[in-house]
């Protein structure tokens, strides 16, 4: 069935995963408990049986930094749910150390032994490549909300996501950066080691190429790499308008205050990845006129917006960012897909999360269509004064 509009709002990471290891009987026949169904419908649906949903993020290692803000936005929004009646949800929390051998096993525990109803997660599209591929085989929905890589929905049937694709926030941030900025030439670097920024290098030629922006250089790193001397040097004698950034954290703060110091003031642009209050931080005066393109601004007058960021400033002793705004609406749109007919069977929530239409939340109306890719409209946002600004 097709889902009203309504009000809440969140993004979040769905996936489960069986691994390599045959997912059990048991496992299986979670799916189709008649305890997870119950009576009425939408607002008025009620489930005697507590629902179980996982939830697998990078709570300690490289991507920390956004999988502790998933983890707080995912919480929260279930605390709400909870406490508006009808059903009560446990989250089952995992850590996969931000490593795929970790995040493998947790989807495992979350399928096989904990036999969840669903999984939000993983933080990063390259274990979610091989996570997802188990949790369809299992027949488990996964929902995402940061795996932004181009492919993700392609996994499967049960494959979801309710984060805005890296492609969309590139194809809104570079025009963006065009028009007011003026750009006509730029230098684009990249991780080439990392799934997710190269997939996200192939979105920026074709952006580029169609906004008729000439690339005077093109420079490479890997994932781990820390002394970005000889591509930055490249760059600075290329006198670029703007520096089009495809990187994950990690390299970004090091790369980006290098070449704040060897004098590169060029505009750098990025996307999804540079949406954090915590990137801002460690970059200090470097983050400076740094412009994004994402799903969700603190900005933004959007449905309960205002709310949850008072709600979870309060419960967590700081802001929200865009990660913890997209797991906070994951958990609503997984209320949404049960409610729809009642049931929070495996199949049930797979069938209806891709039914949702214009959800209105605070990332805006949100959409999820059959082949489980959302729909959203981009937020373009600079830096100013330390500060996400909508440009």
């Amino acid at each position: 069935m097709r889902l009203k509009s309504t009000t809440g709002a969140a993004l979040a990471v769905a996936a489960l995963l069986a691994t390599g290891a045959c997912v059990s009987q048991d496992a299986n026949e979670a799916s189709s408990d008649s305890a997870l169904s119950g009576s009425g419908a939408g607002a008025d649906c009620t489930i005697d049986e507590t629902v179980k949903i996982g939830a697998v993020f990078s709570l300690t290692e490289a991507a920390a930094f956004a999988g502790a803000y998933q983890q707080e936005g995912l919480a929260l929004g279930f605390e709400e749910l909870n406490a508006a009646g009808g059903i009560t949800y446990e989250v089952i929390q995992e850590d996969d150390k931000t490593t795929v051998e970790d995040s493998v096993a947790a989807f495992e525990k979350l399928i096989n032994r904990d036999k969840v109803s669903a999984i939000v997660g993983p933080t990063l599209s390259n274990m979610a490549f091989t996570t997802y591929t188990d949790a369809q085989s299992a027949g488990v929905p996964a929902l995402g909300v940061s795996t932004t890589a181009e492919g993700i929905p392609e996994i499967g049937d049960y494959i979801f996501r309710a984060s805005l694709p890296e492609e969309v926030a590139l194809a809104a941030s570079i025009p963006a950066a065009k028009e007011s900025l003026g750009l006509t030439k730029v230098a684009v670097l990249y991780d080439s080691a990392d799934e997710f920024t190269t997939s996200a290098f192939n979105t920026i030629k074709d952006v580029l190429n169609e906004e008729g922006i000439e690339i005077v250089a093109e420079e490479t790193f890997e994932t781990a790499d820390t002394d970005f001397a000889a591509q930055l040097t490249n760059v600075l004698e290329a006198e670029p308008d703007a520096v089009i950034l495809s990187a994950l954290p990690g390299a970004t703060v090091p790369l980006v205050k290098q070449a704040r110091s060897l004098g590169i003031e060029a505009p750098i642009v990025g996307g999804n990845a540079f949406n954090s209050p915590v990137l801002v931080g460690a970059l200090e005066d470097a983050a400076e006129g740094l412009i994004v393109g994402g799903a969700w601004s603190a900005a933004a007058d959007t449905t309960g917006n205002a709310e949850f960021i008072a709600a979870y400033t309060e419960k967590y002793g700081r802001a929200p960012d865009q990660f913890a705004a997209q797991a906070y609406t994951a958990a609503y749109l997984i209320d949404q897909a049960i409610r729809a007919d009642c049931d929070a069977n495996r199949e049930a929530i797979k069938d209806n999360l891709g039914q949702i239409l214009e959800y209105d939340s605070i990332l805006g109306p949100i959409s999820i269509d059959e082949e489980g890719e959302v729909h959203q409209e981009p937020v373009v946002q600079i830096v100013r004064d330390g500060a996400f600004t909508l440009l």
